[in-house]
């Protein structure tokens, strides 16, 4: 006969697992239409299909939006690129005096590709050629992308100082606004789906047409002078990749997710460990992912790593983190 206490705790036990398997959390992204609500995407349906855990994505305007609320463990994760995460832990530049010193990192998700576009005919061919040219700016919503979009910028020996200013909350609108003629170049992630909308919009014009950045030693040394952690790649055309016409050098910089030190440990672990092992489902649900690579999940950053990411680098042989 089973005892009236061991009934008891077996149902203790049950709801606990219950409870543990309808534990909610948040994954927060850039607006609909972007590359990070794809991937965020992805990312909750791993969490939820092999950690165990009910992901919901939290699309906002911008990291600048959402960066306090992952610090504070009011959204349990987010996605951040290399420099936005640095900036709001140390409190600089789009992050001044608003230091976010909880925020952890998970690993790198994917490396995210990016360049200054225009209307297939338009004038431009070279970044240099953009000068003077209506382009938006501020992104108050998202104000790391000031630096994103000016490193490229840099590598033509541009600034925002050198166009006429078209104020948005953040990429996403700048991105609408060259399919609505209201800029005459913005800044594109390379196959978004906002990319994709804009391309068909510009039909007349001949669609969407990327710019090439110098790989030259000057150019490099002026980008990461803005952006530090920046590179550039080469991508090949493709159906996937609107507006790149032909071998093309675009810029790219890791996009990294972040959690904070209010989320257990046990919780992180296992969604670090769902990620790494899951590449195939993370790449089905986003071709973004198709560029996430397990090995360098862990790439150095000033940022530390949460404690349940870093034991499960190390139980795989993937830690210390390396640099790029």
């Amino acid at each position: 006969m089973i005892s009236f206490k061991s009934l008891i705790g077996a149902t203790f036990m049950s709801c606990a697992a219950a409870a543990a398997m309808a534990q909610v959390v948040g994954v927060a992204t850039n607006a609909q239409g972007s590359l990070y609500y794809s991937v965020g995407a992805a990312v909750s349906g791993v969490m939820q299909q092999k950690a165990g855990l009910t992901a919901r994505v939290q699309p906002m305007s911008g990291s600048s939006a959402y960066a306090p609320l992952v610090n504070r463990g009011q959204v349990e994760f987010g996605l951040m690129n290399a420099l936005d995460v640095v900036n709001a832990f140390t409190g600089v530049d789009n992050f001044k005096d608003r230091k976010h010193t909880d925020l952890r990192l998970v690993g790198v998700m994917f490396a995210l590709p990016i360049g200054m576009a225009v209307p297939n005919d338009s004038p431009a061919k070279s970044i240099k050629d953009l000068k003077g040219m209506r382009a938006p700016s501020k992104f108050t919503s998202q104000s790391t992308i000031q630096f994103v979009q000016d490193a490229a910028l840099a590598t033509g020996g541009l600034s925002i100082a050198d166009m006429k200013q078209f104020p948005v909350s953040d990429y996403v609108k700048g991105m609408e606004a060259l399919g609505d003629g209201k800029v005459d170049t913005a800044m594109f992630c390379v196959g978004c789906a906002t990319a994709q909308e804009v391309n068909v919009n510009l039909s007349s014009h001949g669609g969407l047409r990327f710019i090439p950045l110098s790989d030259s030693p000057e150019a490099t040394a002026a980008m990461r002078k803005v952006f530090s952690s920046a590179y550039t790649k080469v991508f090949e055309p493709s159906p996937a990749y609107p507006g790149v016409l032909v071998s093309i050098r675009l810029m790219a910089y890791s996009a990294f997710l972040v959690t904070s030190t209010h989320v257990p440990d046990d919780v992180v672990y296992k969604v670090t460990k769902a990620l790494y092992e899951n590449k195939q489902l993370l790449e089905v649900a986003s071709t973004t992912m198709k560029s996430f690579d397990p090995s360098v999940m862990a790439e150095a950053n000033t940022v530390a790593y949460h404690p349940g990411a870093e034991k499960y680098f190390k139980e795989v042989g993937a830690w210390p983190p390396k640099k790029r």
